[in-house]
């Protein structure tokens, strides 16, 4: 009996060491990261993040680790992470080598279109041991988008130009996650053929393209962002007063919550296709 006893509490606390081994000590250094982890089920894991981690509400209670300077790197490894989850133009080589010989797992992340989304959280999944909770994403995301994407595959084309930011005045170019967005809503980027991906350009090349519509990528700053179109009344869109403001954080961030800002996009700009 007692050595049956025995028997059972061995393996009760085999186990026990298995379930704390088997959750790993997640840092995920960029917002769209963050996201992703608390899809995946990961939250109770994560215990640093980046600057602008804020979503989901829980994340801005984590220690801050990396912000547009780059990492923290000290900090990051004194919190003793098993897995780090970086974006690639915060990832500096010295940095991810001695995050390395430390024996932490770290993963650069790059996404650029809606199809490196789904790889991507894919390959997270897969290294957090979440490769269920992955695939259902994909499987979930790829339905939302057919969905939009049939939702409005009969808009008439449209002319725009995205708007970045005002000073310098930026836009983007076709390689861009927002230039998908903008194609999803039948809107045709002015600007696709520059080389560049995020150009900056000036009012007069503006004018030259003549756009039906300008999209502003801020809420905040909304008036400051209009101003330097007021009165230019020989593009379309300001004459017309087909200038929108949108929310960055969801066509800038590489989630789902893209799939929001896509059909906000859509609503949007109807108005000025009927």
């Amino acid at each position: 009996m007692l050595r049956h006893l025995s028997l059972v509490i061995a393996i009760f606390f085999s186990n026990l060491t298995y379930a704390v081994d088997t959750s790993p000590r997640i840092a995920s250094l960029a917002p769209h990261l963050t996201e992703w982890a608390y899809s995946l089920n990961l939250g109770d894991n994560l215990i640093a993040v980046s600057a602008y981690s804020d979503y989901p509400e829980e994340a801005k209670g984590l220690p801050r680790v990396a912000d547009v300077n780059g990492i923290n790197l000290p900090r990051l490894i004194a919190l003793k992470p098993d897995i780090v989850l970086i974006w690639q133009p915060n990832s500096k080589l010295g940095q991810i080598e001695k995050l390395k010989k430390l024996g932490i797992e770290v993963y650069i992340s790059n996404p650029v279109t809606l199809e490196d989304i789904k790889r991507e959280i894919t390959e997270v999944g897969a290294l957090t041991q979440q490769v269920e909770a992955a695939k259902q994403y994909v499987f979930q995301f790829d339905k939302n988008l057919a969905a939009l994407r049939v939702k409005y595959s009969k808009r008439p084309n449209q002319r725009a130009f995205f708007q970045l930011w005002h000073s310098p005045l930026m836009t983007t170019n076709d390689s861009s996650l927002i230039h998908q967005a903008m194609s999803i809503c039948a809107l045709d980027n002015v600007f696709s053929n520059i080389k560049m991906p995020y150009p900056t350009v000036n009012k007069e090349q503006v004018l030259l393209k003549n756009p039906d519509i300008i999209i502003i990528s801020d809420q905040k700053n909304v008036v400051t962002q209009k101003a330097i179109w007021q009165g230019i009344d020989l593009i379309s869109a300001v004459k017309n007063n087909r200038i929108y403001s949108i929310n960055p954080d969801y066509l800038h961030r590489y989630t789902n919550r893209a799939l929001i800002g896509i059909e906000q996009l859509c609503e949007l700009t109807k108005k000025a296709s009927v």
